[in-house]
């Protein structure tokens, strides 16, 4: 069975390996790119705490600071929305974060980092313009903007072939954000909408199952938002198709 990847493509190979061990086809489709920009600056001294929503909020932050900074990150309270940007700060910085919610979105970590701040205490995120207001807006927090998610060139056009290569298979599609999943919806034709309606949707938390809705599909979500609880669904999905 064909399985379709959305996520960017430095990110999609983890994925895509995961699914071969498990005698799926991936298709790697991304339907956003990432850009990470090195001119920013930031004051760390400035912040008792950092948050990191995603692993390219992490690499971002790491890519701009120096030796120095990089070590001072040491000082600070740490606070990751979930298990992979958890591993990939500990990759770069070399510890472990101090907050991670059970449940992993933003509403969710802005109730466990109540459980921890101080008056007076304020709040850096690496992110990118694209992302959600809850932390920033509850937490008066400031956003260092240190990649951004483009679109990938001829999207339409590939998408439409997309389209040709799945309509005589049985499928599923992947999504795991809500901008991956609206790159894609704004440019499926009804014909395309019917065949997908006619295959499945995983996506990866209820967040990024929302934005789907939007565009009157509805999709699968795993009990743990993460790319291994979407492959327990999608092994699922191929018994049930069999």
């Amino acid at each position: 069975m064909k399985v379709v990847i959305t996520r960017p493509k430095e990110r999609a190979n983890i994925f895509a390996e995961l699914l071969k061990k498990e005698s799926f086809q991936p298709i790697i489709f991304p339907t956003l790119e990432l850009v990470y920009n090195k001119d920013v600056k930031v004051d760390l001294d400035s912040y008792n705490w950092v948050i990191f929503t995603s692993p390219s909020g992490v690499i971002g932050l790491y890519n701009i600071l120096s030796e120095n900074q990089r070590e001072s990150i040491r000082d600070k309270k740490i606070a990751v929305i979930g298990e992979k940007t958890a591993k990939t700060f500990k990759k770069y910085f070399g510890r472990e974060p101090d907050v991670m919610p059970k449940e992993y979105t933003a509403e969710s970590l802005l109730e466990e980092i109540k459980k921890f701040i101080k008056n007076g205490d304020r709040f850096l995120i690496p992110t990118t313009p694209s992302t959600r207001d809850v932390l920033k807006n509850n937490l008066n927090a400031d956003l260092l903007l240190v990649y951004k998610s483009v679109e990938p060139e001829n999207l339409k056009e590939k998408v439409e072939r997309l389209k040709e290569e799945l309509k005589d298979d049985k499928f599923i599609l992947t999504f795991t954000s809500g901008l991956t999943a609206k790159n894609f919806f704004k440019y499926v034709d009804d014909e395309f909408a019917d065949i997908i309606k006619s295959n499945y949707i995983v996506a990866i938390g209820p967040i990024t199952a929302k934005v789907i809705e939007e565009f009157g599909f509805k999709a699968l979500t795993p009990k743990i938002y993460t790319i291994e609880g979407m492959l327990g669904i999608i092994k699922t999905l191929k018994e049930v198709r069999e």
